[in-house]
């Protein structure tokens, strides 16, 4: 497997809270790294640190480094806007623009544009609406949605179900084309059938996409994670293939929770 994020001795405080404590892991490229444990863990924390979302909350600092693509996300000359587009984020509740299904996904390509090399320099244009059209229709196949909006992509995205504006943020997400896309327990308030739509999007994105899931539902990291990692108290317990850690855990605290003794 080749490591597509090499995260080393990682520590977040806020204030004096310590909440993740020196986690050092490895997460695999085109893999669904799962990750798991009891609410106020580190998960979500550990999820922001790996593009800088932690940086929007006052009172916290982040040590250690996040390696992605040979570069470490915390160094002071990063261009974090940068890493947000190259490293995607779908969160717990869906959060679509006051804007048409269509500008929801074109928004984040008719912002950045699209770069090209001319004479030798990187030049950024705007997208033609023919390329914005493709974007939009292609995005939104990866997240499941097309056949079910791409006759209605004038309609306000706020109009569509919970679970559909869940598929249309992931859409969203995938227009900047990331190399990585992590979600925070993106289907905590979906029924079933809308669930099933999300995760089939993922283990598709998988086949080109780094995926990391943070999730309170060990059903669903045995379903769509390929490896797992599980947290407790802002340690990394262990981290492995997802059969190995649901089956034969190394560590007692890791078999205690995945059968329900706490958490």
């Amino acid at each position: 497997m080749n490591t597509a994020i090499h995260i080393d001795d990682l520590h977040v405080y806020f204030d004096k809270n310590h909440a993740l404590n020196g986690v050092s892991m490895d997460i695999e490229m085109n893999q669904v790294t799962a990750i798991i444990g009891p609410s106020g863990c580190g998960k979500s924390t550990f999820l922001r640190c790996i593009n800088r979302m932690n940086d929007l909350i006052p009172g916290c600092t982040v040590k250690g480094k996040v390696m992605v693509d040979g570069e470490d996300v915390n160094d002071d000359d990063v261009d974090v806007v940068d890493v947000r587009r190259r490293i995607g984020m779908v969160f717990q509740k869906p959060n679509p623009f006051p804007k048409s299904i269509y500008e929801n996904v074109a928004y984040g390509p008719r912002l950045h544009g699209i770069a090209e090399t001319v004479d030798g320099k990187v030049r950024r244009r705007k997208h033609t609406k023919k390329e914005l059209d493709g974007i939009v229709e292609h995005s939104c196949r990866r997240a499941a949605l097309w056949d079910e909006v791409k006759d209605r992509l004038d309609m306000p995205g706020q109009k569509l179900s919970g679970g559909q504006q869940q598929r249309l943020c992931i859409a969203r997400s995938l227009a900047l084309d990331p190399e990585v896309i992590l979600y925070d327990e993106p289907c905590s308030g979906l029924d079933p059938i809308s669930t099933a739509k999300v995760e089939e999007s993922m283990m598709e994105l998988r086949k080109t996409r780094t995926i990391v899931l943070v999730t309170n539902n060990t059903k669903q990291a045995a379903r769509v994670g390929t490896r797992t990692a599980f947290f407790l108290m802002g340690d990394l317990v262990e981290v492995g293939p997802t059969d190995s850690v649901f089956t034969a855990p190394r560590d007692k605290r890791t078999e205690d929770y995945i059968v329900g003794r706490f958490g």
